[in-house]
């Protein structure tokens, strides 16, 4: 347990009201509660940096208490003094500390929580016993007197007292703290520490004494101690205007719900005592022992106007003055130091808002007033905690492609009633279309996996809702595979997509992205796209399977490698997993993350594989790239560790990636090392690949025509409508002549629609394939035209449109 030490600096008083009054000759036990921020310590997180711990604030209050209670000539026995897990003791411990000693009187400090989402502030003060029949009867009347002083000193919403038998309902002992003790004892809850505004009340050091000086009364009036000669005066600053976020949850029927002032300055007169507030949110000023009479404090708050009241110190009490402090007007006429979007500044999000700051507090009812957007839109108005800045918001979103003229005109002022100058008014367009960035494939490539993860990238988060039959995959034929998507990644603006099954071998394939799909900014991709692709052929390959990613215990995790370095641990990762595979029932996935644009990840075999000697034969690992850009590598041990670059990552899907034993440099026996991917300084941050079978003495095969067209085809050409140039695909199928050749002769014309010829695309011989050819309508008018291909008994017609 990691041990925490609260240093508190030692506490110095005057103590000049504590002359006329003794409990000298009684022995108090004091236990301040918990210690060590232990797992049964609480926490309240508060700010960036900020928190609130139980143990410290029941610390410092019993290290006051105790200096006032030895000031007054008592015996005091703590039952800690620091705050490490040492001093977290088991509670028969603290119990057996309060006997041995003989105390007179036990007393335990704490503060409460609801653990909820429901939020009270009131005081408790538990002991042993029934509520009417306590264990000891003196515990009742220190209960009374002590719920009543710590809910005046913390101004709590109410106050309560019980015994433990009642209030946890279980009808004998139950604080472990109480039982056995040979004494009268009592545990103070003196309020609520995850209220928020009571939390950053905590925080304030002379807020934990006000409670110390709240129990040491209560003692006094315990022991007929007599009662101070001198009184306390006290309070809370806040912002008139400025209330705290929802989140504070501030209590009805109290001022929490108004921001505090931070660093406030009050000085009491006569005297010449200055107190300076602390920046946790709270506040709080004190004055202790002060001699009873009639004071003045003086408020000093940057920004604020000076205010002064007179205020009645009354021994043995506590006088509280609470201030709303009002700003100092400011008669400067206001102005916009700046605006957002940007003026006259296009491709603007279309739930972007529209924020206005100013220099000095606003008038929000008038200042809303002076605002508008044209062309209307309906939104809503907010302001920041000062009332300088405001921001609208629009309901759901601009129309996209549209100038909006923002004006604020001269009936906008200030809080203090000054108006704006001169009108301000500025424009911006906003984005007029969702853009496809990049696509993978990418049209017109070939030797594509047919295990293809294929992927779409916006400039925007997709709206899945509007994705319904707009993304399709077909082959020359029609033929439309099922598909399967990945809809992580909408939010980032990329589609995922594969196929539930491989694809065939040497084949066209198609994508077709319709007009319509939506963005999360409600802009739409305005056109029809198609990216065409070819598979690879079919291939084939033996050899013997050295390893097959099957189980555990054959890899090493990559964190563990010295050759891994420039990463992201946390995103780092290799296990052996089922939902992808190329054979078997597993693969390896190995995932990382760069923490810049040098590193390398290393996946390595607990024990090299032996391949032999340098020869023809091959070695290979099957791989699913990730299409990221980045470097695979394999590693070799032979006289020394050699590696070998395969490729760059720029491809998905299982790819069988190999090497010649003969192409590995070094002498010696070959040892398969390790699969090693190196930041290229250009490719992603990060990704995710699969490896599966390492085989050696590779066969590869290939079936050349194993997949070649049955039949005619024409597509329609893409994009259609055109400017000015546009593609068009057909199919030759294979067809045996007797002449053995299978050579075709294709005519592809382009027409207007009077029947004129207006293009040749293709007048000669083609082999069995696929092919497509881009026509371009320069010098031609807009319209419809027609697209004609002849060969041989085939003849098929389309439509094209030019619009310029």
């Amino acid at each position: 347990m990691k041990r925490i030490i609260l240093l508190i600096a030692v506490i110095v008083f005057s103590f000049t009201s504590l002359s006329a009054q003794s409990l000298a000759g009684y022995k108090i036990c004091i236990n301040p509660g918990h210690g060590g921020h232990d797992s049964n310590d609480r926490e309240i997180p508060l700010a960036p940096g900020i928190t609130f711990w139980e143990s410290e604030g029941n610390l410092t209050k019993g290290l006051y208490l105790k200096t006032m209670l030895e000031s007054l000539g008592a015996t005091v026995i703590m039952t800690r003094t620091t705050n490490t897990t040492a001093d977290d003791l088991p509670l028969s411990q603290i119990v057996a500390i309060a006997n041995t000693n003989n105390v007179d009187y036990f007393h335990s400090i704490h503060s409460n929580a609801t653990g909820t989402a429901t939020k009270a502030n009131y005081t408790l003060i538990l002991f042993q016993g029934r509520t009417n029949a306590p264990t000891y009867a003196g515990s009742l009347t220190m209960a009374n007197y002590a719920s009543d002083e710590i809910f005046k000193a913390n101004r709590t919403t109410r106050k309560m007292i019980a015994g433990d038998f009642d209030f946890y309902g279980t009808g004998q002992a139950y604080l472990g703290v109480f039982k056995g003790l040979n004494m009268p004892g009592t545990l103070s809850e003196g309020s609520f520490h995850d209220y928020t505004p009571e939390s950053w009340r905590l925080k304030n050091d002379s807020y934990l004494k006000h409670e110390a000086w709240a129990i040491a009364r209560s003692f006094l009036q315990y022991f007929n101690g007599g009662v101070f000669k001198n009184g306390i005066a006290a309070g809370i600053v806040r912002d008139e205007l400025e209330t705290v976020p929802a989140s504070y949850s501030p209590l009805s029927g109290t001022n929490d719900r108004y921001k505090t002032i931070n660093k406030v300055k009050v000085k009491l007169e006569p005297g010449g005592r200055t107190y300076t507030g602390d920046e946790f949110n709270n506040g709080y000023y004190f004055f202790d022992d002060v001699v009873p009479g009639n004071y003045k404090l003086i408020f000093d708050v940057e920004k604020m106007k000076p205010d002064t009241v007179t205020i009645t110190v009354v021994a043995n009490q506590s006088v509280f003055n609470d201030k709303l402090m009002v700003l100092k007007p400011i008669l400067d006429p206001p102005k916009i130091i700046s605006y957002a979007p940007a003026d006259s500044v296009n491709e603007v999000s279309n739930v972007s808002t529209v924020v206005i700051d100013f220099d000095i507090r606003m008038n929000t009812t008038e200042t809303q007033n002076a605002f508008s957007i044209t062309p209307a839109v309906s939104g809503t108005i907010s302001w920041n905690a000062a009332y300088t800045k405001l921001t609208f918001t629009p309901t759901k979103s601009y129309v996209s492609g549209t100038k909006y003229l923002v004006i604020i005109t001269t009936s906008a002022k200030t809080h203090f009633g000054i108006y704006l100058p001169q009108k301000k008014n500025f424009s911006f367009t906003t984005r007029s279309k969702l853009n496809l960035v990049s696509t993978y494939p990418v049209s017109g490539v070939s030797n594509i996996s047919t295990t293809v993860l294929m992927r779409l990238v916006f400039d925007k988060g997709i709206d899945a809702s509007t994705l319904v039959q707009k993304i399709s995959v077909a082959d020359s034929l029609g033929n439309l595979p099922a598909l399967t998507a990945n809809q992580a990644k909408y939010s980032a603006g990329i589609i995922e997509f594969e196929s539930k099954v491989p694809l065939n071998n040497n084949t066209l394939y198609k994508i077709t992205v319709r007009e319509g799909i939506g963005d999360v900014e409600y802009v739409k991709f305005p056109q029809t796209v198609t990216i065409d692709f070819r598979t690879e052929k079919n291939y084939t390959f033996t050899g013997n399977i050295l390893e097959g990613f099957e189980t555990t215990n054959v890899w090493q995790s990559p964190l563990l490698s010295s050759n891994t370095i420039g990463i992201i641990n946390s995103q780092t990762s290799f296990e052996i997993y089922s939902l992808r595979k190329k054979s078997g029932d597993n693969s390896g996935k190995l995932e990382y993350g760069f923490s810049g644009t040098a590193g390398s990840v290393e996946l390595a075999l607990l024990n090299p594989i032996v391949l032999g000697e340098s020869s023809v034969a091959g070695f290979g690992v099957w791989v699913f790239g990730d299409n990221s850009k980045n470097v695979l590598e394999y590693r070799f041990l032979r006289s020394s560790e050699e590696k070998v670059q395969l490729d760059t990552i720029n491809w998905t899907g299982w790819k069988l990636k190999k090497i010649l034993l003969n192409q590995i440099p070094g002498a010696g026996t070959i040892k398969f090392k390790s699969i090693v991917l190196v930041q290229s300084g250009i490719g992603n941050l990060s990704g995710k690949l699969f490896f599966d079978e390492c085989i050696s003495n590779i066969i590869t095969g290939v079936y050349e025509n194993s997949n070649l067209p049955g039949a005619f085809h024409l597509e329609q050409n893409y994009p259609n409508p055109f400017n000015p140039s546009t593609t068009i695909q057909y199919t030759i199928p294979s067809v045996e002549t007797r002449r053995g050749e299978s050579l075709q002769h294709v005519i592809l014309k382009v027409y207007d629609m009077l029947g004129r010829e207006v293009a040749t695309l293709v007048n000669e011989a083609k082999a069995p394939g696929n092919y497509k050819i881009v026509f371009n309508g320069n010098g031609l008018a807009s319209g419809i035209y027609l697209y004609r291909i002849h060969s041989g008994n085939f003849t098929d017609s389309k439509k094209l449109i030019l619009l310029k």
